[in-house]
């Protein structure tokens, strides 16, 4: 599925809302993770290649809620080719994740992955979204980016 996140930064669906409308900031909020189809994760994946074919600074917040899992394991190998196939590309210090899992175990899980296999992007995992978005914020002013009066109120704005 092709988007232009040019003419239309946002998708949303019962499964899943992107939204680029802030960029560099990221949304992607995972309402319903095991139910999310092939083609939005080939949306979440191409915006992320949009940021990175231009050049443009990403910090995409991962949103999960309590209860509704983890994607499935075809999307997570999705991923997983992704992020190998552009290992080096993502090395750049203004690309990052920061993940929002309200679940203890999920947390546990992704640290010991990521022991194993360290994501070659930087990623930050928090418990809930106040800390998600205090990272967000932290993340912009790393890589020396402003935090606009717009990113600031969405950042503000998002579900807990």
């Amino acid at each position: 599925m092709d988007w232009d996140w040019d003419a239309s930064p946002t998708y949303e669906s019962e499964r899943i809302r992107i939204d680029g409308s802030v960029s560099p900031a990221i949304l992607y909020d995972m309402k319903l993770p095991r139910q999310v189809e092939d083609h939005e994760v080939g949306l979440m994946l191409s915006i992320a290649d949009r940021h990175l074919d231009r050049g443009l600074p990403f910090v995409a917040l991962v949103r999960h809620e309590r209860g509704t899992g983890v994607i499935a394991a075809r999307h997570r190998k999705a991923f997983a080719d992704w992020l190998e196939d552009r290992r080096d590309a993502l090395k750049r210090d203004d690309f990052g994740v920061v993940i929002a899992m309200p679940e203890a175990i999920f947390r546990a899980v992704l640290r010991v992955v990521y022991r194993f296999r360290t994501p070659p992007l930087r990623t930050i995992t928090t418990s809930d979204v106040p800390s998600a978005a205090a990272a967000v914020r932290s993340e912009l002013r790393r890589m020396g980016l402003p935090i606009t009066p717009e990113i600031e109120a969405f950042l503000d704005g998002l579900p807990p």
